[in-house]
């Protein structure tokens, strides 16, 4: 007797289960996004135990005919496609058929559905897979699928999911990226009969986002609208003052459609270069349309990930669209004071009026190979090279611990900024002015020797013409010892041994790489920078904030923390009683 033999439908539904619905968050998943596609305007959502007690979607939509409710039970059985060209091109969320036969398989599931045309509607019950009714019903329009005690015949399943709490809080953030991805939809969700979240559905993205994210955050965004040759980007990215340890407040659509994707998170991070402290990740509410043939929705069995057929051209392309917004919008944060032991919030809404300039955009940068690529390459319209620099003209008032500048606005804001920082700012795009152009301005040095061990030594010799290209220029006196002949003017007399060890040793790690370059410009603007505990004059203070404006970024060093802080008139108001 052969070893092989075919599995029976319900065992094979419960293994697919496995895969498709490894937890309550996925459930809800595609019970929501068969609502959506059956044209609903409003979806009630509420659980239980993490959902595994119940969940229940109601939606308003098209809902099914007595006939194709054991259909749609059965695997593989879909309304979506009906052959392989519409893979190619599939708009729909749901597609395969999987999503009812396999929770189905693991839970005691219940439908009542009704079409706007049949006087009378449906209900079916199924256990473990198994039709155990089908009969007539009085309901609304629409379709409720009720799911109770999901995974009980499959305890294998249960032993790896996790607390009540967490298993909530999966399916919260599910409900959170749907919500987001469908404001034109009327949403609630509830969660142990406590309403967590309600939606109006009247199709202003801006609205769902106060709503998700909350009123305090969602200012600290910025609207993103952008259009190239592969791809038409919208949505909103956060200011660098609004960043968290994780990803956790990223949200990514594409043709509206929930994703995870490698590809654009890192396009994300790449955007906010400088502007950032490393290990901090903004946040995002990003929409991307693209042709759906030009993008794999098949690559994941809970169809969470994608595959774009032009991967490059999407980073580039996207890349471009979220600098595009940081560069046209201030990214100076809101400041928020307490007062009587109540958080007070700020708009901090500024209008720079005439002090909202464009300035030149370089041709030279240095945030990735892919980054350099959107400088050589890019074929979009020339907004992409332009940077519009919103920031204010500002008058120093004085200094506070020879540290920060105490500035002010013509509009009345007063400003604090960060004299280091502002100063690592300014030079190191004058060293990115300087690199692009060809020509660093360098001093002779006082010959200094570098007696490095092999491991060094290698590592120098690999990256001679880069730190050349800097300004550095070493000369092999053999037995793995090097002169210095030469350092950026703008040193002087502030770079030392030491210095010069840390950029050797970054060279020994990461090698003649982008990598390095971009740790040496950042490492060498910070030595060279005016120090905190340093008393500067009226003149001096004006002379920093002036060519602070000029930056591409001045909102951030760059190591990506803030250069400034600024206290609204109305925040200073409100804290001195006078509102």
């Amino acid at each position: 007797m052969g070893k092989i033999f075919v599995l029976d439908e319900i065992l094979a539904n419960k293994i697919a289960a496995g895969e498709v619905v490894e937890r309550p968050a996925a459930v809800i998943k595609e019970l929501v996004e068969n609502a959506i596609d059956a044209g609903a305007t409003r979806i009630d959502i509420s659980i239980a135990g993490g959902g595994l007690e119940i969940m229940r979607v109601v939606d308003n939509g098209s809902g099914m005919a007595q006939e194709d409710v054991p259909l749609a039970l059965q695997r593989h059985a879909t309304s979506k496609i009906r052959d392989a060209s519409d893979l190619a091109a599939i708009i729909t969320l749901g597609f395969r058929g999987e999503a009812l036969p396999s929770i189905a398989s693991v839970s005691r599931l219940r439908i009542v559905t009704r079409r706007a045309e049949d006087l009378a509607g449906t209900v079916a019950d199924i256990h473990s897979g198994k039709l155990l009714n089908l009969g007539e019903a009085g309901c609304p329009v629409g379709t409720e699928v009720r799911v109770e005690n999901l995974f009980y015949n499959t305890p294998a399943r249960l032993k790896f999911l996790k607390s009540e709490g967490a298993e909530t809080a999966r399916v919260t953030d599910t409900v959170q990226r749907l919500v987001l991805a469908w404001p034109e939809i009327s949403f609630s969700y509830t969660v142990n009969g406590k309403e967590q979240l309600v939606t109006t559905g009247s199709g202003v993205l801006e609205d769902v986002v106060h709503q998700v994210l909350g009123k305090i955050s969602a200012r600290q965004m910025v609207p993103l609208a952008w259009k190239g040759s592969l791809l038409a980007v919208e949505g909103f990215v956060s200011k660098p003052s609004l960043a968290r340890a994780n990803r956790n407040l990223q949200f990514f659509f594409v043709n509206k459609r929930p994703v995870r994707s490698p590809l654009l998170s890192d396009a994300l991070q790449t955007a906010y270069h400088t502007l950032l402290p490393r290990n901090r990740f903004p946040a995002a509410v990003v929409f991307i349309h693209v042709n759906p043939g030009d993008v794999d929705v098949n690559v994941h069995p809970a169809k969470r990930e994608i595959r774009f057929s032009q991967e490059r051209d999407v980073y580039r392309q996207f890349l471009t669209g979220v600098k595009s917004a940081l560069r046209e919008s201030s990214l100076i944060g809101d400041v928020y004071s307490a007062a009587v032991s109540t958080v007070r919030e700020t708009a901090a809404t500024i209008s720079f009026g005439e002090y909202a300039q464009k300035l030149p955009g370089t041709a030279f940068t240095l945030d990735s190979a892919m980054e350099q690529e959107v400088v050589s390459q890019n074929s979009e319209p020339a907004s992409s090279q332009a940077v519009k620099c919103v920031f204010p003209y500002l008058r120093p008032i004085g200094q506070h611990l020879a540290s920060y500048i105490l500035a002010q606005a013509d509009s009345g804001e007063l400003y604090i900024v960060d004299q280091h920082a502002a100063h690592e700012r300014i030079l190191y795009d004058t060293f990115k002015r300087d690199l692009a152009a060809g020509d660093i301005p360098v001093q002779e040095v006082l010959p200094q020797n570098f007696e490095l061990d092999a491991a060094e030594a290698v590592g120098l010799t690999n990256s001679l013409k880069l730190f050349a290209q800097l300004g550095l220029t070493f000369e092999p006196f053999g037995n793995n010892t090097f002169i210095l002949r030469t350092v950026p003017l703008f040193f002087r007399q502030c770079l030392n041994q030491d210095d010069i060890m840390e950029f050797v040793t970054a060279a020994v790690h990461q090698g003649e790489t982008t990598a390095l370059f971009e740790k040496a410009l950042q490492m060498m603007a910070c030595k060279a920078a005016v120090k905190a505990n340093h008393a500067m004059s009226k003149e001096e203070m004006a002379a920093l904030l002036r060519n602070l404006a000029e930056t591409d970024q001045p909102n951030t060093c760059p190591h990506g923390r803030p250069t400034v802080l600024v206290f609204s008139k109305d925040l200073l108001a409100r804290n001195f009683r006078r509102q």
